[in-house]
């Protein structure tokens, strides 16, 4: 008999574990996410822009906010909420934040992970008027983010770092 693993959902703090572990994740998830509709090259080119120092900075950064959700003790995925990023047109006058990155590793799919990393990120940005996020198009987790009521905006444009269509979407108040 199978038993259940404990979900837990932290922020993440520097150090040398919870830096390869992101960095762990960021590079199995780009793999998942994003090897079957780039090239080797560039994917390889994407994957560059992280690296541990640039992680070490970016979590020290007090503009954003990493989390890392783990299944018993494994990290399963992450998140990204952050001020970065060129918001979208109807957002300007708005107090808002960016989910700019969040992924659960596929062998995480059907565990609840997912589900507690968007509860946490949404109890993190709800003192805002608004979530947003720049996804792929074909992002298979459209769905999902669709039940949490973030919804399109009909603006369209190609990712920040993937020569890859996107999409913008927000979620309100």
């Amino acid at each position: 008999m199978e038993t259940a693993q404990t979900i837990t959902t932290r922020f993440v703090v520097v150090n040398e574990a919870n830096i390869q572990a992101l960095f762990s994740l960021i590079t199995a998830l780009g793999n998942e996410q994003y090897g079957h509709l780039l090239t080797g090259k560039q994917l390889d080119a994407y994957l560059a822009t992280f690296t541990p120092q640039q992680l070490a900075s970016d979590i020290n950064n007090f503009s954003n906010q990493w989390l890392m959700v783990y299944a018993g003790n494994e990290p399963a995925g992450y998140a990204l909420i952050t001020s970065a990023g060129r918001r979208p047109d109807d957002l300007t006058d708005k107090k808002i934040k960016r989910l700019a990155g969040f992924g659960v590793l596929q062998q995480y799919a059907a565990t609840g992970c997912k589900e507690a990393l968007i509860k946490k990120c949404l109890q993190i940005s709800q003192s805002y008027d608004a979530l947003w996020m720049h996804e792929y198009a074909g992002n298979p987790l459209l769905p999902f983010f669709r039940e949490n009521n973030f919804l399109p905006t009909g603006q369209q444009a190609t990712l920040d770092n993937l020569p890859l269509p996107g999409v913008y979407l927000i979620r309100r108040k």
